[in-house]
């Protein structure tokens, strides 16, 4: 779906938001970082237009999510640097987000994935399937390391 259409433009929105608040989980940052976060995080299929990052910046500082001030630094023209951090609603916001669509997410991946891995190989497509398999695989070591580490 694309971002311009009007229901997907409203996925990618709230797609945006609840990156930038993972994303000023990490710390206080400027926007620019926020984009190339964006596109790091998304393996460069995802970059946000400054037209659409900052306005939602200014739109969570409104409802209170973030909050934003000028930093001063000589790298910049000007001298100023504006920084965004979560504040306490911000902070909670992202918990009631992550809480909300972990098992959401989870059952769409294992949907999308594991049983599209199963429909391409009753298709005749098992290379294909095979493929997914590994990458899932692997994929699922990080990620029950990754538990391990942190969520006990």
């Amino acid at each position: 779906m694309s971002p311009q259409s009007k229901n997907g433009s409203s996925l990618y929105r709230e797609s945006l938001r609840n990156l930038v608040l993972r994303i000023l989980a990490e710390g206080p940052t400027h926007g620019y970082h926020i984009m190339r976060r964006v596109e790091e995080i998304t393996d460069g299929k995802w970059r946000p237009a400054a037209g659409t990052l900052y306005p939602l910046l200014e739109q969570m500082q409104e409802e209170g999510y973030i909050e934003i001030r000028e930093v001063s630094t000589g790298r910049v023209r000007g001298g100023k640097r504006i920084v965004y951090s979560l504040t306490d609603k911000g902070w909670r916001k992202l918990a009631e987000i992550l809480l909300e669509k972990s098992e959401a997410k989870m059952k769409m991946l294992y949907y999308l994935i594991v049983e599209g891995a199963v429909l391409l190989r009753s298709k005749g497509y098992s290379e294909e399937a095979e493929q997914i398999c590994n990458i899932l695989n692997t994929s699922t070591k990080q990620f029950m390391k990754e538990l391990e580490k942190n969520c006990r």
